[in-house]
């Protein structure tokens, strides 16, 4: 028994140094590099930044350090510690103007998150109109970038439809807030099937926004045997 406690007593209390002299290193990871420095100081050991890295932890968190928190060492030792430069940061992407759906996949392949804010804008439905942080600004990745996106106007005017083909006329109508209602179809005139001949409410009223717009189109005209047998019906 003799024996091994002076074997332990070696190991523990180094040649030169009396286990008084000696000082257990505190624990520093996980802390900021401010709160590092001073456990440090307050166990009369020296603190030496050597390192940052780029971390998903908070800048100026401490990493990693050496000697290890729990070992002795010598009074004015000096505690060796690596820090975090915080996340990767990139620049937010330009989606201004961009349809929503598209803004929302643009950030994604960037490595961010989106959430949406609709507003009254002028812009037509579904556009971005700003995004916070602006574009531009540096930003670490998988954070939340919140897209500003156009509702419309409450109050629209209608558009003139007439002589537009269908697809089109409801192209126009969504791109303003509105909703394509009611189709009639006319197959006496003379116009290209699917063109537009009317509407209601007429071109320039005002109206809420999703209000549906009624329209007349164009359709084949019947063939004479068709005509045949629908009026011996």
């Amino acid at each position: 028994m003799i024996i091994g406690y002076g074997v332990a007593a070696v190991v523990v209390f180094p040649s030169g140094n009396s286990g008084t002299n000696l000082t257990r290193v505190p624990e520093l990871v996980g802390q900021s590099s401010a709160e590092a420095r001073r456990r440090i100081e307050r166990a009369g050991l020296v603190f030496n930044e050597t390192a940052a890295l780029t971390h998903p932890a908070a800048a100026g968190t401490v990493l990693a350090q050496e000697p290890l928190a729990g070992q002795v060492a010598s009074p004015g030792s000096t505690v060796e510690v690596t820090v975090s430069l915080g996340p990767k940061r990139k620049s937010v992407p330009n989606v201004v103007g961009l349809g929503h759906e598209q803004a929302q996949s643009v950030l994604a392949r960037a490595g961010y998150r989106s959430e949406l804010d609709w507003v009254d804008a002028e812009e037509a439905v579904g556009a971005v109109v700003d995004t916070r942080p602006a574009a531009g600004a540096p930003l670490e990745q998988e954070a939340t970038v919140r897209i500003t996106v156009s509702a419309g106007l409450p109050r629209i005017a209608v558009p003139d439809l007439v002589s537009l083909s269908l697809s089109q006329a409801q192209s126009d109508l969504e791109r303003l807030g509105l909703r394509l209602g009611v189709v009639g179809r006319d197959s006496a005139s003379l116009a290209a099937p699917g063109t537009v001949l009317g509407q209601s409410p007429a071109a320039g009223a005002v109206v809420d926004r999703a209000t549906k717009i009624k329209v007349t189109v164009a359709t084949e005209p019947a063939s004479d045997a068709a005509a045949d047998t629908a009026a011996s019906r």
